[in-house]
């Protein structure tokens, strides 16, 4: 915990094979200053999710599920990229998620999990974790490594997302 409270992130990568498929991903661990309360309902706007999920070009509400929202994804460079719909369930805490394999899909599967767990001086311990599929193949063998470090990268974006919040907050309030 040490290392959480001195600001760094902490991340924890995972491999997991399962037949054909392939994951990479982890979980990843800060502290964030925002109340756990509020942390998981601020970050399951499709707007919040165009700024903390890297490389993410566009990010469309296309509809819900048993109170589920489900939210089209495109994701990559003006050279590659990939678009998906995930599934969004919140709870009071925490933002479950995971690819509608129903619906089109550049990758063959992922899910994850944001949870936020209060601290005693305000703030939250955030908890998020993402495992990606991305398909057997030639893109698997080139760009994994770099889906896997951009994907364990939204803890610290969401971090920073909430310190620009928090500023242009006390810039309003002034």
């Amino acid at each position: 915990m040490g290392r959480l409270w001195h600001g760094e992130t902490v991340v924890r990568m995972q491999t997991l094979s399962r037949g054909a498929a392939h994951y990479v991903g982890g979980v990843t661990y800060t502290i964030v200053d925002a109340s756990a309360d509020a942390l998981p309902a601020l970050l399951s706007s499709v707007d919040t999710l165009k700024r903390i999920l890297p490389r993410t070009r566009a990010a469309i509400r296309v509809g819900s599920a048993d109170g589920d929202e489900l939210v089209q994804v495109t994701q990559g460079t003006a050279l590659l990229q990939g678009t998906y719909t995930i599934r969004m369930h919140r709870d009071a805490r925490e933002l479950r998620f995971w690819m509608d394999p129903h619906r089109s899909h550049d990758i063959a599967d992922a899910w994850g999990f944001l949870r936020a767990t209060p601290l005693d001086d305000g703030r939250a311990l955030l908890t998020y974790g993402v495992l990606v599929d991305m398909g057997p193949g030639l893109l698997r063998d080139l760009f994994e490594v770099r889906v896997r470090d951009l994907a364990l990268s939204v803890a610290d974006r969401v971090r920073s997302f909430v310190v620009q919040r928090n500023a242009a907050g006390r810039s309003a309030a002034r």
